[in-house]
C-alpha cells in the first residue's frame, strides 16, 4: 500500500457537516435537559393536564431521538468514508422517526389535539417531510439532510417554547385566573 493511501486513509479531518450534527445533538440534549428541569420542578407531576405530560414525554422522545440520529452519522461516515452513505442513512433514520411518529400519534387524543386542525397539519407536515427524506435516499444530499435536522429540532423547541410560554407567574399552567389579570390572591 503506498503511503498516500494510508495517509489519507487514516488522517481525516473529519466528516462534511459533522459541526452542524454535533450542534443539533447538543441543542437536542439541551431542550430535553430544561424539560425534565422544569418537570422536576414542579410540585408534583401526577396533577399535571394530560397536555402538560404530552409535551414533556414528546419533548425528551423527539430530543433524545435527535441526539442519537445525529451522533450515529460519525461512527457511520468513519466506517464507510462516504459521505452519500452517510447521508442516506441519516435521511433513512429520519424517515423512520417520522414514521414512528405519524403512527404513534394516527389516532388523534382529543384533549391533545385542540383545535382538531392541529393534528391535520401535523399529518401533513409529517407527510411531507417524510417524502423529502425519502427522495433525498436516492439523491444523497447533505444539504437537505441538515434541513430535515433543523425541521426534527423544530418539533420539541416548538412544544418546549409553547410549554414554557403557557406556564403561569409560578411556574404553574396559566389557567387564566392570576396575577396581572385583576384577581387578588
Amino acid at each position: 500500500m503506498s503511503p498516500s493511501i494510508r495517509t489519507r486513509r487514516y488522517d481525516r479531518g473529519g466528516m462534511e457537516g459533522q459541526f452542524f450534527f454535533t450542534t443539533v445533538a447538543g441543542l437536542s440534549v439541551s431542550l430535553a435537559g430544561f424539560a425534565a428541569l422544569i418537570a422536576w420542578l414542579r410540585d408534583d407531576s401526577r396533577t399535571w393536564d394530560p397536555i402538560n405530560l404530552w409535551r414533556v414525554k414528546t419533548i425528551v422522545r423527539h430530543a433524545l431521538t435527535i441526539v442519537f440520529l445525529a451522533l450515529v452519522l460519525i461512527p457511520i461516515f468513519s466506517m464507510t468514508d462516504d459521505i452519500r452513505v452517510t447521508t442516506r442513512f441519516g435521511a433513512v433514520g429520519l424517515v423512520l422517526f417520522e414514521g414512528i411518529e405519524v403512527l404513534r400519534n394516527r389516532h388523534p387524543d382529543p384533549t391533545i389535539w385542540v383545535p382538531r386542525i392541529t393534528w391535520t397539519i401535523f399529518m401533513t407536515f409529517g407527510a411531507i417531510y417524510a417524502t423529502l427524506q425519502l427522495v433525498n435516499i436516492s439523491l444523497a444530499n447533505l444539504g437537505i439532510l441538515q434541513l430535515g435536522f433543523l425541521l426534527a429540532l423544530a418539533s420539541p423547541a416548538g412544544i418546549f417554547s409553547n410549554f414554557v410560554r403557557e406556564l403561569g407567574p409560578r411556574g404553574e399552567p396559566d389557567d387564566g385566573v392570576g396575577e396581572g389579570r385583576g384577581v387578588e390572591h
